[in-house]
């Protein structure tokens, strides 16, 4: 009995000791991330490795003679527009005004360039090589210049009209004379508003088919003759694709 005490006693001790000692703590291993990669620039274009200064002049030259077709952005009206009207009588005469302002509205349209130049379209029709399209267009636009020409010229005629009636009629000593310069006048200014109305349809049309290449032509037909004459003009030049590409690409002036 005193031999089994004994081997309990010493053996309590023993697992005491043991659960009081803590187990090794786990070794944690950080976690390394990589060196995000260095991003590299490309490399330039082979043709702009050996620049000399007469290929500088030909880029130069490339840029400021090549042929662009460009979004445009006009703003109309604003204006103020008097409207007078006119009464005869014997022996005075009266009249009144009315101011009229016009707002600003925008309008959208499109152009040639050569460089910061902008082109008329004969002028662009001559450097693009389409010498039919640009007589024929011509020969429209003259035909319009002289249908406003004519109308002018009525105009004219009735302003010398309403000269003369005024003229008459300041000098009239009877009112049957008075009455027939008055005719005169008001015949003469009713011509001049008729052919001044008239006049001008035909210079705005002009006008537009010299300014602008939408009213004869599609923003297409533009773009692709524009593109013909500057692939001319790199052959002639001597540049390489990569070379006129980079310039098409970086100008907006």
């Amino acid at each position: 009995m005193k031999t089994i005490v004994f081997i309990a006693g010493i053996w309590a001790p023993t697992t005491g000791m043991a659960s009081e000692e803590s187990p090794p703590a786990p070794v944690v291993e950080q976690a390394t991330s990589p060196a995000p990669p260095v991003e590299k620039l490309p490399p330039p274009p082979s043709a702009l490795g050996n620049l000399t200064a007469e290929r500088l002049q030909a880029l130069r030259t490339y840029k400021g003679q090549r042929l662009q077709v460009r979004a445009e952005t006009e703003f109309r009206g604003g204006s103020v527009s008097t409207f007078s009207s006119m009464s005869y009588g014997y022996p005075h005469g009266y009249g009144t005004g009315v101011i009229v302002s016009d707002p600003v509205s925008t309008f959208r349209t499109w152009g040639v360039y050569r460089g910061p130049q902008r082109l008329s379209v004969p002028d662009f029709l001559t450097l693009s090589g389409a010498i039919e399209k640009r007589d024929e267009l011509v020969k429209k636009i003259k035909k319009a210049r002289r249908a406003s020409r004519g109308w002018f010229a009525g105009a004219g005629i009735g302003m010398g009209a309403i000269v003369t009636g005024i003229v008459g009629m300041s000098a009239a000593k009877k009112l049957p004379t008075y009455r027939q310069y008055n005719w005169v006048a008001l015949s003469g200014t009713g011509a001049t508003i008729g052919c001044l109305l008239g006049a001008s349809f035909p210079a705005s049309k002009a006008a537009r088919m010299y300014r602008y290449p939408g009213v004869s032509m599609s923003s297409d037909e533009a773009n692709e003759l524009a593109h013909g004459h500057n692939e001319a003009l790199r052959e002639k030049l001597n540049l390489q694709p990569e070379e006129a590409w980079l310039l098409d690409l970086g100008a907006t002036e």
